[in-house]
């Protein structure tokens, strides 16, 4: 569903929010928003989540810790086409993502790196394997996608990036004030189109932050700093690495929801730099969960 300029402002005007439209409509961006279907046994190659993955016959199972990751789901990229995520991502392949949903490693320290991946398949000539832990395999569905929209997260470095435009373009922006208004927007924007309330899965956009800013975090776990406290914060490396942070994107967020819960209600957050995706190198994504 598209956000028209008009029926943003109907949503900025709902919160309260209305005389500063027109600053906030340029912040907006594109994502891809999915749910499940009714559908459990989708056809291989298919957009869908939870049991075995599709794969090719020279697939090598990814392991953290000794122990197979599990399989989150897959997306035909086929499928997303006339939908806008804000990524380079290619039209056609299989888009398979994978976790260790065991341990479910937090990703603020880089020796987590190995309990998550992404990986991309050509779409055709696949096999599908079995959950390796029934355990904690995900229950199968089929996959809906559908346009969907976010804004800047107050938690997050876009959010404080949009708040300096505002004041260097004269915004007159009370972050106090307003606070709770644009929190309440953010949500209301997220859900516009999608055909359940609440649901936060999606591909590309803005992350919709549990906690606080990922792409400064992923920049420098990814570059071997731990910031599971301030260590890798106060690290004199941060400087020279920063700058860098913004090349992060989001690439999948999965929400915790009736079939999965990630932490406490949190959810899972898949980052690449757009240089890699460009490249369609998927072996250097970083992976958060965030939890209350």
């Amino acid at each position: 569903m598209t956000l028209s300029g008009e029926a943003f402002v109907a949503l900025c005007e709902q919160h309260a929010l209305g005389q500063h439209a027109a600053a906030l409509q340029p912040w907006l961006r594109p994502r891809i928003g999915f749910s499940r279907t009714a559908d459990a046994d989708a056809p291989i190659g298919a957009s869908r989540i939870g049991g075995g993955p599709d794969v090719p016959a020279d697939f090598q199972w990814p392991t953290h810790n000794g122990r197979p990751l599990d399989f989150m789901l897959q997306i035909n990229l086929a499928d997303l086409q006339g939908l806008q995520s804000g990524l380079d991502l290619p039209t056609q392949g299989l888009l398979s993502f994978f976790y260790d949903a065991q341990e479910q490693p937090w990703g603020y320290d880089p020796a987590h790196r190995d309990g998550h991946c992404a990986v991309l398949f050509d779409a055709g000539d696949l096999q599908r394997l079995p959950a390796p832990d029934p355990e904690t395999a995900l229950p199968p569905a089929a996959l809906g996608f559908h346009q969907a929209w976010s804004l800047p997260h107050p938690f997050s470095g876009d959010g404080a990036r949009m708040l300096e435009a505002f004041q260097a373009d004269g915004v007159a922006w009370d972050e106090d004030a307003v606070e709770d208004d644009y929190y309440d927007l953010v949500d209301t924007v997220a859900d516009h189109g999608a055909p359940r309330a609440g649901e936060r899965h999606g591909l590309g956009g803005y992350s919709h932050n549990v906690q606080g800013d990922m792409q400064l975090e992923a920049q420098l776990v990814s570059h071997g700093l731990y910031c599971g406290d301030q260590t890798g914060y106060q690290d004199p490396r941060r400087a020279a690495l920063e700058a860098a942070s913004t090349d992060w994107a989001l690439l999948l967020q999965l929400d915790s929801d009736d079939e999965a819960m990630w932490g406490d209600s949190g959810m899972l957050y898949w980052w690449i730099r757009q240089s890699d995706l460009a490249a369609r190198d998927l072996s250097r994504t970083w992976m958060r969960l965030q939890s209350c």
